[in-house]
C-alpha cells in the first residue's frame, strides 16, 4: 500500500491510500491514521463498502475525532468510504465498476475483477498487522436493519473467546456467530479474516440511507469499547441495554413475485414459523402472493420500499438462543 499524506496535525495524518493489487491510479481512497506516542495495539476501521450506509460512514468520521482526543497507546487506521466509485451514484450494494458486491468478495483475488482485487488489497495490504478489523455497515436506500454484529467462530477456543468479547463490545440486539466451516453465508471480511487467524467483527445499524444518531452511536460506541478492551484508550466501557441474543445462522427470504410490497413486521421482531410477513399485490391491488416465515426467529433486515422484484432479498430471519451475557468464555 502506498500512502500519500495530505496533512498532519498532532497525532493525526490524513491523505490518500493506493494499493498494489489495483492498477496505478485505478483507485485512491481517503484515509485517517492516528498514532499515540506509546506503543500498543493496531485497530483497522472500515466504512462505506455500501455508500448509502451513511450512519456507519458518519460514525467513522466521528471516531477519527474521538481517537485524536483519546488514543493513549497504539494506532488506528480508518477508511471512511471504501466504495468511492459508487458514492455519488448512490450505488446500492455493488461497485459500479464491475457490478459486484465487495462485501461478498473476500478474501479477494489478485487477478480478479475490480471488487475482488480491492478485497485482496484490504486483506493483504491495508489490514496487515491489525489486531482487529472492524467493518461498519447498515441501512442501504431500501432497507432497515436491526442493530446487530456479525462474527466468525473457528473452533479454536481461545481465539473464539476473544472474538466473542469483541462482538459483545457492541450494544447489539443480536450477535450473529457464524459457525466453523459454514459456507452458506460467507465471503465477508468478518468471515474470511478469522480463517486466516485474524480477528474481525462487522456491525450493522441504520435505515434507508439516513443519518440516524442512534445508529451512529451504536457503531461508534462499540468501536470505542473495543479500543478499551485492547487497552488503547482509557475509561470504563459504555454499557448498553440491548439483549445481545445469539444467532448462529439466518435465512435470506426472497420475494416470490414482483409487485406492491406490504410488509407486516419490523426489524428485531420475533416471528414464528409460518407467520405471514408480507403481502404482494399486483398493480390493480389484487393479492399475488403471501410471504411467510420459513422458521421461528428474529428479523434482522426488512426491505422498506413498497415495490419488489421476484427473487429480491426482502427479509433476513434466523433463530436465536441465549443472551451473549450468559456466556462464560
Amino acid at each position: 500500500m502506498r500512502s500519500e499524506s495530505l496533512g498532519q496535525i498532532g497525532n493525526l495524518t490524513w491523505g490518500l491510500a493506493r494499493f498494489d493489487a489495483l492498477h496505478p491510479d485505478e483507485l485512491a481512497l481517503p484515509f485517517f491514521e492516528i498514532r499515540a506516542q506509546q506503543q500498543g495495539r493496531r485497530l483497522a476501521i472500515l466504512a462505506g463498502m455500501h455508500p448509502n450506509e451513511v450512519s456507519s460512514m458518519e460514525a467513522a468520521l466521528r471516531l477519527k475525532t474521538a481517537f485524536v482526543e483519546a488514543l493513549e497507546r497504539g494506532s488506528v487506521t480508518i477508511l471512511p468510504i471504501l466504495n468511492l466509485p459508487g458514492l455519488y451514484q448512490h450505488s446500492e450494494f455493488v461497485s459500479p465498476i464491475d457490478g459486484k458486491n465487495i462485501n461478498f468478495c473476500f478474501p479477494g483475488k489478485i487477478d480478479g475483477s475490480f471488487s475482488e482485487r480491492l478485497a485482496h488489497a484490504l486483506v493483504s495490504e491495508w489490514s496487515v498487522g491489525a489486531d482487529v478489523v472492524i467493518d461498519l455497515h447498515g441501512g442501504d436506500l431500501r432497507e432497515d436493519v436491526a442493530k446487530f454484529v456479525m462474527c466468525q467462530v473457528t473452533g479454536e477456543d481461545e481465539f473464539d473467546a476473544q472474538t466473542r468479547r469483541l462482538a459483545r463490545c457492541f450494544d447489539a440486539d443480536i450477535i450473529v456467530e457464524f459457525q466453523p466451516g459454514q459456507t452458506k453465508n460467507s465471503g465477508r471480511a468478518t468471515n474470511e479474516l478469522p480463517r486466516l487467524g485474524r480477528h474481525a467483527v462487522m456491525s450493522e445499524a441504520g435505515r434507508n440511507g439516513l443519518l440516524d444518531e442512534e445508529s451512529i452511536a451504536f457503531h461508534a460506541g462499540g468501536v470505542l469499547n473495543i479500543a478499551r478492551e485492547l487497552g488503547m484508550i482509557g475509561g470504563p466501557h459504555i454499557r448498553g441495554n440491548r439483549a445481545q441474543r445469539i444467532m448462529t445462522a439466518f435465512d435470506k427470504v426472497e420475494a416470490p413475485d414482483a409487485g406492491r410490497f406490504y410488509c407486516e413486521v419490523k426489524v428485531n421482531d420475533q416471528v414464528i414459523s409460518g407467520q405471514r410477513l408480507a403481502i404482494i399485490r399486483d398493480v390493480y391491488g389484487g393479492v399475488v402472493s403471501e410471504m411467510r416465515a420459513p422458521k421461528t426467529g428474529r428479523v434482522l433486515m426488512v426491505m422498506t420500499h413498497g415495490v419488489v422484484n421476484a427473487g429480491e432479498w426482502v427479509f433476513s430471519i434466523g433463530p436465536v438462543s441465549h443472551d451473549a451475557s450468559a456466556r462464560t468464555a
